[in-house]
């Protein structure tokens, strides 16, 4: 995820010039070995210091890494930028929390709210539907008017009947059709979608 998010503000540093990109931060020093890309690793989460005139953009895609990160992050008083790729097709009216990111095609309808460090990659969410904190979409997934809780984690390729709600915490497969609304907490998959598990309960407030 880190490396598709450099990929996406390099391009849009291309089309105008925004920010020095210094590079990545994680707690893994190995995380680009063996990788070939121009994104560089200079320093750990846990030791980073944040500058005032630094910007951080969330390139973590799983939902308690997300909450958990930016709340150390936020503690040393790291400011997170808002990322929306220029190919984005955005509505009227449509409400994005801080540090969230959406990047790749993806068409976001009139009136939808995006709340906080929400991580969307070549969905569809179409009119007045919401997505909650920290949650994470993956690409080509239909969300069409769900309200989507906190920390949920949507699969590629899943589509959600128009007025579902999902709970807190949920995990929706790769692939899956949700029919009906999905309970907090619970991992679904298949077509159509079936509980297949109960997840650990995580406070994302």
């Amino acid at each position: 995820m880190g490396r598709k998010l450099f990929a996406c503000l390099s391009r849009m540093n291309a089309i105008e010039k925004r920010w020095n990109i210094k590079g990545c931060i994680d707690d893994n020093i190995n995380a680009l070995d063996g990788i070939n890309t121009d994104l560089k690793l200079i320093g750990t989460i846990k030791d980073w210091v944040p500058d005032k005139n630094e910007l951080f953009a969330m390139g973590i895609s799983d939902p308690k890494n997300k909450y958990e990160i930016a709340k150390v992050l936020i503690a040393k008083g790291a400011c997170f930028e808002t990322i929306i790729s220029p190919d984005v097709i955005l509505g009227e009216y449509v409400e994005v929390g801080e540090g969230s990111v959406i990047i790749t095609p993806y068409n976001v309808e009139s009136c939808v709210k995006i709340g906080k460090f929400v991580t969307l990659l070549g969905s569809t969410i179409a009119l007045d539907g919401e997505i909650g904190d920290y949650s994470t979409t993956g690409g080509f997934a239909n969300l069409t008017t769900a309200v989507i809780g906190k920390g949920v984690y949507v699969g590629s390729h899943a589509v959600l009947l128009p007025g579902l709600k999902v709970g807190d915490g949920a995990y929706i497969g790769v692939g899956s059709i949700a029919m009906k609304d999905v309970k907090q907490y619970t991992q679904i998959f298949g077509n159509p979608a079936r509980v297949i598990g109960e997840l650990e309960t995580f406070d994302f407030n």
